[in-house]
């Protein structure tokens, strides 16, 4: 138990301290972009803030979740075919640092497009897009059991493509940073590099609830995979548009982390209840 208490608390540790180094950095770009106005944060914003700070500490300390379904996963792999870490070792560091990316980011369209598509799944990622006033911590908001899908998904597909764990770090730190980028309210779009790499703007589309943005900009890092699947969509500013979902638990952390399971029970009765009513 207490092996289990110091894993935890150091994990909690690394990212608060990640949190306020981008606090800083981020403040800091707020400054010169905007100026001293757009720095002031107001009640409803703050409320917002806490709660995301919140489940950053609930979501540390629960981190053996999503690890342990993660090594279950991987345990189960380790006798299908898959290619050897070896065949990276030539490969110059961007170009590995790229592939990593790219495959990373491929496999995230895919899990993000299901979860926003299927209704049993969507309940999980919901909670995320529940900040209506979107802010850099908002890259927090999360249910610990999306990252029990996730996470495992991910390090198969690392797996079977030969990355290591350095590559599978290195991809947790730039995800990290990058979603914390693109979550604040700098109000950038890349201008030429809009379809490369992906700027705050091209997110906040992702999370504005208006229907011709629902379902699109999936991609976390590479707009263009949006471009080719045809979800692609950031026509131009996306300031001051409402962020959120109708159903939204909002600032409340306890019906944020019960939203899956009510959800959940409120698909069973529609799906169910009713064959069970025309039957008797």
């Amino acid at each position: 138990m207490w092996d289990y208490l110091q894993s935890a608390l150091a994990n909690l540790s690394f990212r608060l301290q990640f949190v306020f180094v981008f606090f800083g950095l981020i403040t800091v770009l707020m400054f010169f972009a905007t100026g001293r106005k757009q720095l002031h944060w107001d009640e409803t914003l703050k409320k917002s803030g806490w709660v995301n700070v919140w489940l950053i500490t609930l979501n540390s300390l629960a981190i053996t979740l999503p690890i342990a379904a993660t090594a279950y996963a991987l345990h189960l792999l380790q006798s299908l075919p898959h290619l050897s870490p070896l065949v990276w070792n030539d490969a110059p560091w961007l170009v590995r640092a790229f592939i990593a990316l790219l495959l990373f980011d491929l496999t995230n369209y895919a899990l993000h497009r299901w979860m926003h598509s299927n209704a049993w799944s969507w309940p999980l990622h919901a909670v995320h897009h529940s900040d209506t006033d979107l802010h850099f911590l908002s890259a927090n908001r999360a249910h610990i059991l999306e990252w029990v899908v996730v996470f495992p998904i991910t390090a198969a597909v690392a797996f079977f493509c030969g990355l290591g764990i350095s590559d599978v770090v290195f991809l947790g730190l730039a995800r990290e940073a990058h979603q914390y980028y693109v979550h604040s309210r700098l109000d950038w779009d890349h201008g030429p590099l809009r379809h490369v790499l992906a700027s705050p703007q091209f997110h906040r589309w992702h999370h504005v609830d208006q229907a011709e943005a629902h379902n699109k900009n999936f991609a976390l890092f590479f707009p263009f995979i949006d471009l080719a699947f045809g979800t692609y969509y950031s026509p131009h500013s996306a300031k001051g548009l409402p962020t959120g979902f109708a159903g939204n638990p909002g600032e409340n952390i306890g019906k944020l982390l019960l939203f899956p399971f009510t959800e959940w029970l409120r698909l069973a009765r529609e799906r169910f209840l009713p064959q069970r009513e025309q039957s008797s």
